[in-house]
């Protein structure tokens, strides 16, 4: 029988809830991170998040860590620009 982890069926919005809080005590306090606007990192955290979850991902830690990948590599590219 297959067992099937909470974090596998919860919803979207709380799988958003639970990603954002793993994912931001690292972009709090990520240097390549953390002197950007709040309010921008907060946006683009979410929409990374939503648009993983809108693409299958349903393991919280999964979910942070990709959005943390996709908002460093975002935010770095636009200050080399």
């Amino acid at each position: 029988m297959t067992q099937i982890s909470s974090e596998q069926v919860q919803a979207p919005e709380v799988l958003v809830s639970s990603a954002f809080d793993k994912a931001w005590r690292f972009v709090e306090k990520d240097p390549l991170l953390a002197h950007n606007h709040k309010a921008v990192l907060h946006s683009r955290l979410r929409a990374s998040l939503e648009c993983s979850i809108r693409n299958g991902e349903r393991n919280a830690l999964h979910l942070a860590n990709e959005a943390i990948r996709n908002l460093r590599a975002e935010l770095a590219f636009s200050t080399k620009q």
